[in-house]
């Protein structure tokens, strides 16, 4: 999270400050404060060493900073805690303003009014939330403002505790915002760069003046799969992005997006099919989704014939002894396809008839291989295993859990491991689902511990 930003140049004058969270940083004290942290490294180093500190640390926040290359300003974030992507950005804002303002900044005279306008670049860096050529822009419920601005009544405004002069481009671009037309279209309407319309719209959406939507053009057989999942597992600033905008649902749909059709990725997730369409919508766009299937491919549930939905449909209708014979078979072609692996993985090898390795290692990469997201801990020589995606249960109800092929996978790392004497004889394995989807749990869940037996 992000709470302020600032551009200050070297005595310490704020040139220019965007507000994005509510905090107490009066801007003319950091600047003064930020100088004299800067003054202090000059004095104390020798000449032609000195560095610019990159952080400073209070605990509750962190202040992000970076220098210009052209000239002697710097770009400060105040931070909930040091993040790559928006030291990234910031580098960007810095250099971008360095080269909108040199002519302003090599012949600076004090006034600081002709920079306001360069914080619409910077709320387009950090949008309130997502916002690409393809989105809609409609006017929102102040509706008064907008016609003030397009109607010529007012030739600046307040927004966010900042005047903004109103332009020309500013007026031409809402006068071709009708709620049908794509950013993209406005801009090639009125032909102004794409991303100067983006910059204004920004602007508009982070106070209420603008709401934004994306024609639905998914269909519920489509098939998707996230990009990059780990970007959304994390805390990121495109993870934050997606909960102001669609909320911890949005979060899930990303991970959980793996090749399913739309309307069984939303029964996964808990949504409503239209929740779905607007979700992937907006995902598709701003580039975290992509399409892999085409709108004839069939339901994973569709499939009849598939292993899964036989083994599914079995499960379902056995009864009595057939059920424990089932799973057992189940487990035993998990312990043996776990022995397989063990056999061609580099994560355990032989040398002089001795065998080494992880075996925790090993199970958790075996696990991978079939699953294709799963998370893990280790602590206390309790290894927990989380998979959210487990095939085994997917689409399917029980009274206790029925994960038999992973747990098998699981038993038969240890098993080889032992065979091989990397485990001493009177150790044993002791592992169990204590969570599975099948009974209305939210992931599956293994907890897995060495005991020695009696």
């Amino acid at each position: 999270m992000i709470y302020d930003m600032y551009i200050i140049n070297r005595n310490g004058l704020c040139l220019l400050h965007q507000k994005f969270r509510a905090s107490e940083v009066d801007s003319d004290l950091l600047g003064g404060f930020f100088s004299a942290i800067q003054q202090f490294m000059r004095d104390i180093l020798p000449i032609g060493n000195a560095q610019t500190i990159k952080s400073l640390d209070r605990g509750d926040f962190k202040l992000l900073i970076e220098q210009g290359k052209e000239s002697d300003i710097f770009g400060v974030v105040i931070s909930e805690k040091e993040d790559v992507e928006v030291r990234r950005k910031l580098i960007e804002i810095v250099n971008e303003f360095e080269s909108r303002f040199k002519d302003q900044l090599l012949n600076f005279k004090g006034d600081v009014g002709g920079f306001q306008e360069f914080n619409n670049y910077i709320l387009s860096k950090f949008p309130s939330q997502l916002i690409t050529p393809k989105h809609i822009p409609e006017i929102g419920e102040k509706a008064e403002v907008i016609y003030q601005i397009i109607n010529g009544e007012v030739n600046s405004v307040e927004l966010g505790g900042v005047n903004y002069v109103v332009t020309d481009e500013h007026r031409l671009i809402l006068r071709n915002i009708d709620g049908q037309l794509t950013i993209e279209e406005i801009s090639e309407k009125i032909e102004i760069p794409t991303e100067r319309s983006i910059e204004v719209v920004s602007l508009l959406v982070w106070n209420n003046l603008l709401r934004l939507y994306i024609r639905p053009v998914v269909h519920e057989t489509d098939i998707f799969e996230t990009k990059d999942v780990n970007a959304f597992m994390v805390d990121t600033l495109e993870k934050q992005i997606v909960e102001r905008t669609f909320g911890e649902k949005g979060v899930n749909f990303l991970i959980q997006s793996k090749g399913l059709p739309l309307r069984d990725l939303a029964e996964v997730s808990g949504i409503d099919i239209e929740m779905a369409k607007r979700m992937a919508a907006y995902f598709l766009a701003n580039g975290y989704l992509q399409k892999v299937g085409s709108e004839k491919a069939l339901s994973l549930v569709d499939l009849a014939n598939s292993p899964l939905a036989i083994y599914s449909n079995t499960l379902k209708m056995a009864k009595g002894d057939e059920i424990g014979n089932l799973l057992k078979t189940i487990f035993n072609a998990g312990q043996n396809a776990a022995t397989d692996f063990c056999q061609r993985t580099k994560l355990l090898y032989e040398s002089d008839g001795m065998w080494f390795g992880n075996m925790f290692d090993v199970i958790v990469e075996v696990i991978k291989f079939f699953h294709k997201y799963i998370d893990h801990t280790f602590s206390g020589g309790l290894l927990s295993i989380i998979i959210r995606d487990c095939f085994e249960c997917y689409n399917f109800r029980f009274y206790e859990a029925v994960c038999y092929f992973t747990t098998g996978l699981i038993n038969g790392v240890f098993n080889f491991c032992k065979s091989k004497q990397m485990v001493e004889e009177s150790m044993e394995l002791e592992v169990k689902e204590v969570e599975c989807k099948a009974t209305g749990a939210e992931s599956c869940i293994w907890s897995i511990q060495f005991v020695k037996r009696k």
